[in-house]
């Protein structure tokens, strides 16, 4: 138990490491640290389940997890193809390699984003509803924060440079599907590793719209 303690510091530790070097990397050596963005999301992945299944022995958080990852994989093929989801807009490369003209890892971002957002809101609320509407609301604000990062990284682009409010009204119905759907697993997962994971990429990406904006 000790170690598996240790074990979890460490990695949360090094997470927020990564996540701080590669904030100044994007800012010093945009070019060097780009092809990087694929494996720190699948690090980012790693972290968040390995911690959150070490604290609560909850295996379910893998089930939901892949639910959410392909929900949102799937919400952004019909996207890119139809332009009904979240508006007009293209994946670029900076998130490797695709399928359906998506990237794979989007869906990873999709998943960390929605169950992180879910176990911080169900910790500071016990109305379902409420924390549902609080949790969608939050990664809609963050995908707000990321979208203003999103071309210059090469991540994608919206057909008029930036999305509309299309593109948020999308963000925040699906998150808040997701949230409510699970309401009763989210609540009873790991809240300070889901606040790391969620705080350090809003650092990341509040790091390179202030100095790279």
């Amino acid at each position: 138990m000790i170690i598996a303690n240790y074990l979890n510091y460490f990695l949360t530790g090094f997470l927020a490491l990564v996540y701080v070097s590669g904030a100044i990397g994007f800012c010093v050596n945009p070019s060097f640290f780009a092809p990087f963005t694929p494996l720190n999301l699948l690090f980012t992945a790693f972290v968040f389940l390995f911690v959150q299944y070490k604290k609560t022995t909850d295996n379910r958080i893998f089930f939901i997890f892949l639910v959410i990852a392909f929900i949102g994989y799937l919400s952004e093929v019909i996207g890119v193809k139809t332009g009904y989801v979240f508006g007009n807009y293209i994946y670029l490369e900076g998130l490797g390699a695709k399928f359906f003209n998506v990237p794979f890892v989007i869906s990873i971002n999709w998943a960390l984003m929605v169950c992180c957002g879910a176990i911080i809101s169900f910790h500071y609320f016990k109305s379902t509803l409420i924390a549902s509407v609080v949790s969608a609301s939050l990664i809609t604000l963050i995908d707000a924060l990321i979208e203003q990062s999103a071309p210059k990284l090469n991540f994608w682009i919206f057909e008029n440079g930036m999305p509309g409010l299309h593109n948020y009204i999308g963000w925040w119905c699906l998150s808040f599907t997701a949230t409510y759907f699970f309401r009763k697993e989210f609540s009873k997962f790991y809240f300070l590793n889901a606040l790391t994971v969620l705080s350090v990429i809003v650092f990341f990406f509040t790091v390179l719209y202030i100095f790279r904006n």
